[in-house]
């Protein structure tokens, strides 16, 4: 018999690699953790090879993985559009994006609200960098984006506020004899000006000793003491880091909800309004 790749483990397998990682996509997904877990097994009984491997907090796909991962898109892409067409589609879908800061509060408290307050929509979340979202707000690959000002200038429009803090691994040592070691994310990155502005205003010297690509590797770099990284902390600290003490105050970086071209506006104000909620209950 033929062997078939079942459309919930495909969907699963998705949301894997848009939300970094298991936990974030079961929730996202509504599912648990373990079901995530089944799904992949079974896509990987099928092509009869491991697709993903774990990588610190994270995954990280095969070869094959990511062949499996551009057939999925490709499959849901062509089964939800013909159930559109066909007009099988219980709920519409809202895809919204997210920068992967503070995801474990963002995800879990934005699917529960809008859940509540939009209970019509099924929400998907992508999580991915600032410019990657910019670009697939422009492009309509997504409905709306939660995003970063690491600059905190566009107050008037944002969602909320979010303090930037610096943070080092617990048992990191600075001397103040030495330049600062910096882990920072690699451009283009809306964090790094604010870092580089703080140094040099205190005339602090600085070694760049990290650039990284993801949250999950620049997390690694800190926790393994390569250097300090300026973030913000919505939420409870990531384990394993801390406050670095010693250094000069940051300000507030700003997060803001962002729309594609002919968005509903009434959606674009319930996001908005449920990101601000959690923002104010997180900080």
């Amino acid at each position: 018999m033929a062997q078939v790749l079942d459309i919930a483990p495909l969907r699963s397998l998705v949301a894997v690699a848009d939300c970094g990682g298991f936990h974030r996509a079961a929730t996202a997904l509504h599912l648990s953790q373990s079901a995530v877990s089944q799904h992949l097994r079974r896509i990987e009984a099928v092509v009869g090879e491991p697709i993903v491997r774990r990588s610190g907090r994270g995954v990280v796909f095969t070869e094959v993985g990511q062949k499996a991962l551009r057939h999925a898109r490709t499959i849901l892409a062509a089964h939800d559009s013909a159930l559109d067409d066909l007009g099988a589609t219980e709920h519409k879908v809202l895809t919204i994006g997210a920068t992967e800061h503070g995801a474990d509060v963002m995800l879990a408290g934005l699917s529960g609200v809008l859940r509540e307050r939009l209970p019509d929509l099924r929400v998907r979340f992508r999580l991915d960098r600032n410019v990657s979202l910019a670009d697939a707000i422009d492009r309509g690959l997504v409905d709306l984006a939660v995003m970063l000002d690491g600059a905190g200038l566009d107050r008037a429009n944002a969602s909320g506020l979010v303090q930037l803090q610096w943070v080092s691994a617990r048992t990191l040592t600075l001397s103040p004899r030495e330049p600062l070691p910096l882990v920072i994310f690699a451009e283009p990155c809306t964090l790094r000006e604010p870092a580089f502005a703080i140094l040099e205003s205190h005339h602090i010297e600085y070694e760049i000793t990290a650039e990284c690509s993801d949250l999950s590797g620049l997390y690694a770099s800190v926790r393994s003491g390569l250097g300090v990284a300026l973030l913000p902390m919505i939420g409870k600290f990531p384990d394993g880091l801390s406050p670095a003490e010693g250094l000069p105050s940051a300000n507030s970086a700003s997060i803001l909800v962002r729309g594609r071209t002919g968005i509903d506006q009434d959606l674009l104000g319930a996001v908005d309004s449920a990101v601000r909620d959690l923002l104010a209950a997180a900080t």
